[in-house]
């Protein structure tokens, strides 16, 4: 799989010192991402509080990305308040054709996704609304999902792209409609951040062990349970970074001011499509023209919406 990783800023005045040491790091962490999982090429997303994004890609390893460094501290500096991080392991699509690389965008939303999912059931529904791939990776449906029927990212509206997803997934999102805001969520696949507030900043990552040790990341003491073993069901003590850990069905907003980076949480039901089974007809307990007519029963008015701000 691939992994994610990335940072959020308050839009606080910083030195060029500390613009140095936050490209530092964000190349530190797409090291180890790729290290970890990755390989197939890296993408890295600027985000500003004026709906303007700059997307840098690279199907090559990430030290290719080091001749870059000017070009990304200067991103910074002139404004970026979020940074979407992507490091590929591909199951399909070359990446020598960059658009197969994350982060992907359909207008306004621009993520990343970690996982595989079924798409072609996905882009027959957006076929309704004339959108059509431009790539040959799965991950590129969830966010023409989420830009037909959740272009700001709410939640009740980003349950309907859930709904529909199959597989597995952790998925990190910036709308232009919203453009301070980071939405990140996990099904089943990991996601975890620190929240730095003395700098004012938000780091995330799959895991963990993905951040660099020059964040500084504290670490607290945890109890944990032998599973296996002559000791399964004792207790042990063992030190981890203090950092928060994603659960399934956990999603966040992070929102950058010039003050501080704000955090708000709440739940997706990341199982609710598994409620219907695959049949030789299409997807449900039902055969596919009642599923066709489901969509029009629920999405028409999101339908109808999207053709409107299309024109």
């Amino acid at each position: 799989m691939c992994r994610l990783g990335g940072v959020v800023l308050t839009q606080r005045p910083r030195t060029l010192d500390k613009y140095t040491q936050i490209t530092e790091d964000l190349l530190g962490l797409l090291v180890k991402m790729e290290d970890a999982l990755g390989g197939d090429g890296n993408g890295l997303s600027f985000h500003y509080p004026n709906g303007e994004y700059r997307i840098i890609k690279d199907h090559r390893k990430v030290n290719r990305l080091f001749g870059k460094f000017e070009e990304i501290r200067q991103n910074l500096i002139d404004g970026a308040v979020i940074v979407q991080m992507h490091s590929r392991l591909s199951t399909g699509g070359d990446s020598k054709y960059h658009e197969n690389l994350h982060p992907f965008t359909h207008e306004p939303i621009i993520g990343c996704h970690n996982g595989q999912v079924e798409d072609m059931h996905i882009w027959d529904d957006l076929a309704r609304l004339n959108m059509k791939p431009y790539s040959v990776v799965d991950s590129e449906a969830i966010f023409a999902s989420l830009s037909a029927f959740s272009n700001t990212l709410r939640p009740k509206q980003v349950q309907y792209t859930i709904d529909d997803l199959w597989g597995t997934y952790a998925i990190t999102a910036v709308s232009q409609k919203k453009p301070n805001m980071l939405f990140m969520m996990r099904q089943e696949n990991p996601l975890c951040y620190w929240n730095n507030r003395k700098e004012g900043e938000i780091w995330y990552a799959s895991t963990s062990d993905l951040f660099p040790e020059t964040l500084g990341i504290p670490e607290k003491t945890v109890k944990k349970t032998y599973k296996y073993g002559k000791n399964k069901g004792k207790t042990y003590k063992s030190t981890e970074r203090d950092v928060v850990k994603l659960h399934e069905g956990d999603g966040v907003y992070f929102r950058a001011t010039k003050r501080r980076v704000s955090i708000e949480k709440t739940e997706f039901d990341v199982w609710a499509g598994y409620s219907y089974q695959r049949t030789a007809y299409g997807w449900g307990n039902y055969q596919y023209e009642d599923d066709y007519n489901f969509w029009d029963d629920d999405l028409q008015d999101i339908a109808d919406k999207y053709e409107g701000n299309a024109k």
